[in-house]
């Protein structure tokens, strides 16, 4: 069974997550709600990011092992 890639925007979860943690970043406080919801935003896209790049890697890893044998 082939690994689709997740789609190339931030999840819902991803989003929230996010929020949490631009939430506990202190200073951020002086930052305004929009710049705040863009760093959010920005933290989502990473989380996104780096599991679009972990299904690659598996993808790799059960490609290379399909052609060992």
């Amino acid at each position: 069974m082939p690994i689709r890639p997740p789609p190339p925007m931030a999840l819902y979860g991803d989003l929230e997550r996010a929020r949490q943690i631009a939430r506990s970043w202190k200073p951020l406080d002086q930052f305004s709600p929009a710049d705040a919801e863009t760093v959010a935003r920005a933290i989502a896209e990473g989380i996104a990011e780096g599991r679009r790049h972990g299904f690659e890697m598996a993808r790799a890893d059960v490609e290379a092992a399909s052609t060992e044998t």
